[in-house]
């Protein structure tokens, strides 16, 4: 298992893409949580097998270009244990 941070920035992040998001990481058995910052980015720390990850990180970017926002940044962290995935 391994932790990924994913960040998604553009001028309007719209609740259904944060949905999505969740909705996509439940289906792939991905843990962690997702954060809406200040200035409008969702921050991710994703946790799941390195496939699962991969797959989860195309798909966010598919997704985010698809409500005209972005992925921004990628990066690995230290491993993180979560019990789901939950907005904090």
């Amino acid at each position: 298992m391994i932790t990924t941070q994913i960040t998604i920035k553009g001028s309007t992040i719209r609740h259904m893409l944060q949905k999505s998001l969740q909705q996509k990481a439940e289906e792939l058995e991905i843990t962690g949580t997702m954060k809406v910052d200040k200035d409008h980015s969702i921050t991710l720390v994703a946790t799941g097998n390195k496939d699962d990850l991969e797959r989860y990180i195309a798909w966010c970017a598919a997704a985010a270009t698809e409500h005209g926002v972005a992925v921004t940044e990628t990066r690995n962290l230290g491993f993180k244990a979560f019990y789901n995935f939950s907005l904090t």
